[in-house]
């Protein structure tokens, strides 16, 4: 998705998303920048917790990026660090990333509330549509990743199987956080099946939080989307999963706006 340029990175046409073709998707980005997390030192062995993204603006394809890590908190039992994605003077995306020390319990002491497993539910991948043949005009980034609807085995829902394909930064492996990060945009606008032209639905910002590091290839998104016209916005909250079960949870915001017809 990226290469290097010095001490920064520049977004290969794997990165062009779906609302802008001189801008890129919001996943391919946040992948970036959990490459860059994940280059971060810690104290004792830590993972991400919780990744939250605000996106004041759109990230321009093929302009040099800076990816600016800063420790907030540093510690034993937590880290805070700031990334912000920086072109030229202009701050385009702040992360904060809560990562926890990794520390084992004894077995059964705690017990979830639910064992629920939603990638179970789902018609596999393998039996799936691939979103590419749904897309005339298909975006450089579904390229860099395995897109497909699909719906539950007893027909009453939806849900979506995404892996990644490519790397996100050419000459290097796909670090954890990379992976996770930009799986998470993927929630956006969950569970719905048509999306109609007349209107767009940019999300701002997103939060996470995770469990554990997933298991396998191919990631299972289940959720739901719903939206508030009045003020022109909306909310997706998604289930992350895999076949050992749920790993992780994400919310997105969307700006609501009627597209201007051609002139």
């Amino acid at each position: 998705m990226y290469v290097r340029d010095g001490d920064a990175y520049v977004g290969t046409t794997l990165t062009q998303g779906g609302w802008d073709p001189g801008a890129a998707n919001g996943g391919t980005v946040l992948a970036l920048i959990g490459h860059c997390l994940d280059e971060v030192p810690t104290l004792v062995p830590m993972t991400l917790s919780r990744f939250t993204a605000d996106i004041h603006r759109p990230v321009p394809l093929g302009q040099r990026l800076h990816v600016v890590p800063t420790i907030i908190r540093e510690g034993k039992k937590i880290q805070i660090v700031q990334l912000c994605v920086v072109a030229g003077d202009l701050e385009l995306v702040r992360v904060s990333a809560l990562r926890i020390r990794d520390h084992a319990l004894a077995d059964g002491v705690l017990t979830s509330t639910t064992d629920a497993r939603p990638a179970d539910a789902l018609v596999p991948p393998e039996e799936a549509m691939d979103i590419r043949e749904l897309t005339a005009q298909m975006p450089g980034f579904l390229g860099a990743v395995d897109m497909r609807r699909t719906r539950t085995v007893d027909g009453q829902g939806t849900g979506t199987w995404v892996r990644l394909t490519a790397p996100v930064v050419a000459g290097s492996p796909v670090s954890p956080s990379a992976r996770l990060a930009g799986l998470f945009d993927f929630a956006n606008l969950i569970g719905m099946q048509d999306h109609p032209t007349s209107v767009t639905m940019i999300n701002p910002d997103l939060s996470a939080h995770v469990l554990r590091q997933p298991a396998g290839e191919w990631i299972a998104i289940t959720g739901d989307t719903r939206f508030n016209t009045g003020l022109g916005r909306g909310v997706s909250t998604a289930t992350f999963s895999d076949a050992d079960g749920v790993f992780a949870f994400a919310s997105i915001s969307q700006i609501l706006q009627m597209r201007e017809p051609p002139r």
